[in-house]
């Protein structure tokens, strides 16, 4: 998943999802039954040292991307929505497999890159790849994965591939063989099945 290589059909919607049993933000946190055991896995692994953290978000259907999307857009305009939330059907959270992170307690680096510097954002960089997880859009990276630094956004891959990636200190573009994909092909059409 990244800007030039969308999901197919725009609207897919994962059949295995399943509510996360940790700690959350919201009412709901529905991710793909592996992802999900795998980040439980990695919630007690991380409150056993100390480390609380919580899910923001994780599964966005289309239509909650597409909302999303949208509020950025007018907000900030196309140029800064597409450097910092994916277009829908382009979002890995509607694959089930991605989810975000953060600290409740100290809401100061919420959704932001000073999370990385946290202890939860450290942990994660640290040790997350044990449980099949990555940073996604890692510092620097921009110009490959499209998207501005996220360390609270993590995208489940399994543990081989994940601590591969993370070993080698590349992204999942560069890992899969895949070219840059810093920018969508179109504009941004509202309603692209129509």
């Amino acid at each position: 998943m990244n800007k030039q290589n969308p999901l197919d059909p725009p609207d897919y919607a994962p059949e295995d999802l399943r509510e996360v049993e940790a700690a959350r933000e919201f009412d709901r946190a529905p991710l793909r039954e592996v992802a999900a055991g795998a980040y439980e896995q990695m919630f007690a692994a991380a409150a056993e040292e100390g480390i609380d953290l919580w899910v923001t978000t994780a599964y966005r259907d289309f239509a909650f991307q597409q909302a999303l999307y949208e509020q950025r857009l007018s907000e900030d305009g196309a140029a800064a929505a597409d450097r910092v939330s994916a277009r829908p059907g382009h979002s890995e959270h509607q694959t089930g497999l991605a989810v975000d992170v953060a600290d409740l307690e100290d809401r100061t680096c919420y959704l932001r890159a000073c999370f990385g510097e946290s202890a939860q954002g450290q942990w994660l960089a640290e040790r997350s790849s044990e449980f099949g997880f990555l940073i996604r859009y890692p510092e620097g990276a921009e110009g490959i994965t499209g998207f501005e630094y996220e360390p609270w956004h993590l995208r489940y891959v399994g543990r081989e591939t994940a601590e591969d990636v993370t070993a080698r200190g590349v992204t999942l573009e560069e890992y899969w063989g895949q070219p840059p994909a810093p920018n969508y092909d179109q504009p941004y059409q509202p309603n692209p099945q129509e």
